[in-house]
């Protein structure tokens, strides 16, 4: 398993179907954004059975409001303006846990690494050789955990998977799922009860998916 670090300064992962004037973030990546950043390393679209498995945690610093100006045809066909307010998410650090093939992709991506929009460019810092031993009663955080967990927090329907045959591109799965922010207090981490591959450098659990979780 290798394990793959990524810096963005800037990272903004949109609620799905939320319409409005202001646009919130979530506080972290939902498994649509990594397989996007599977297929952007790749090169070519990669779908749950195109990876063994995978597991990331992700950190930011904070989150911020900017002002950004849209343009948009009308009914006519005239171009109009507006003004919204959008969230976003700074100073982010993104693990990803992987196996060992993909540190090719990485080590030269094919196409730009985003954490979100294109204007939230990644660089990969680090890839690692990692041994992850399982350990029982861990803390976690970071990360996305399906309901089967059975671990408080806050529960969310979201994208896993795109149709890309069709323009624009339709969602092709979609799963509830809890999501666990890293908290800026390491106390306020949530423990997982039952046994988890354990990342001793970031003293922390790693949830790994596979294509099975989502038969």
């Amino acid at each position: 398993m290798i394990r793959v670090k990524l810096k963005s300064w800037t990272a903004t992962f949109r609620y799905p179907t939320f319409q409005s004037g202001y646009q919130p973030t979530l506080p972290l990546p939902p498994i649509s954004t990594i397989l996007g950043l599977l297929s952007a390393a790749k090169g070519e679209i990669v779908n749950l059975e195109d990876v063994e498995f995978f597991g990331y945690i992700f950190k930011s610093e904070g989150k911020g409001v900017d002002l950004e100006k849209t343009y948009y045809l009308s009914n006519e066909n005239e171009v109009k303006t507006d003004v919204i307010r959008r969230e976003f998410l700074f100073n982010n650090t993104l693990y990803l846990y992987l196996p060992d093939g993909w540190k090719t992709y990485f080590k030269s991506p094919r196409y730009q690494l985003l954490l979100g929009r294109s204007c939230d460019i990644a660089t990969v810092e680090e890839i690692k050789k990692i041994n992850l031993e399982m350990k029982r009663e861990v803390p976690i955080g970071g990360t996305i955990l399906p309901l089967e967990a059975n671990v408080p927090g806050m529960i969310l329907a979201l994208p896993v998977e795109f149709d890309y045959s069709k323009i624009p591109r339709c969602v092709k799965l979609v799963k509830p799922f809890v999501l666990l922010p890293y908290p800026k207090d390491r106390r306020k981490l949530k423990t997982y009860s039952g046994e988890l591959p354990y990342d001793d450098e970031l003293n922390l659990g790693v949830w790994i998916y596979d294509k099975s979780l989502f038969s």
